[in-house]
């Protein structure tokens, strides 16, 4: 039997350090300049496909025949979706936020589901949702979605009416999986309670 044996080498590893918060919540330069080229390049796929899409538009209009533009994206018209109310300590703080349903069969006939929301700490750290989305999954959290309570809701703010498909209830505590996030919580009756209820 082989036993495995580590080399020495005197190349530098190309990339990213894996390690790159150290204590007191820094990053290093490398991480920096990683994450200032991922936000470069999602800023320029956006412009390209807002470009894509407005040529569409324009040929739609030109040539009275209908052109489509298809692309693989999180957010469709048709996802069901559900208003998360975020508690604060200070219930003046307290937000709504609207969350997307991605629904997915499964082997056993069943509609599993995948709730998308948005980390507050991230988003706080990092000013962008591209790095403040959570992903929470019916296959591996327990999760319940109470249908009867689907509604009309209008964003007071924006004017914008989308129909919900309920309330969304978790079963267990959920977490952040963004690298040095430690943000927990749990979700009742469509109300998310956020670490700082359960002094985590």
């Amino acid at each position: 039997m082989l036993t495995p044996r580590l080399v020495p080498t005197d190349k530098k590893i190309a990339g990213v350090p894996m390690g790159t918060f150290v204590k007191g919540g820094t990053t290093t330069s490398a991480w920096d300049k990683y994450k200032a080229r991922q936000y470069k390049q999602s800023d320029a796929h956006r412009r390209h496909q807002d470009r894509q899409r407005d040529a569409v538009k324009a040929a739609s209009r030109s040539s009275g025949v209908r052109a489509a533009l298809h692309s693989m994206q999180l957010s469709r018209p048709d996802n069901p979706r559900v208003c998360l109310l975020y508690k604060a300590r200070d219930s003046a703080l307290d937000r709504q936020s609207i969350c997307e349903l991605v629904r997915t069969p499964t082997d056993q006939d069943e509609q599993a589901f995948t709730l998308v929301l948005v980390c507050p700490k991230c988003l706080e750290r990092t000013g962008r949702q591209d790095d403040a989305q959570i992903m929470v999954n019916s296959m591996n959290k327990r999760m319940w979605l109470d249908e009867s309570k689907r509604a009309l809701w209008v964003d007071q703010e924006s004017g914008m009416s989308y129909m919900l498909a309920g309330t969304i209830t978790t079963g267990e505590l959920c977490h952040c999986t963004a690298l040095g996030c430690d943000w927990k919580f749990r979700i009742d009756d469509s109300v998310l309670y956020g670490s700082h209820h359960y002094n985590l």
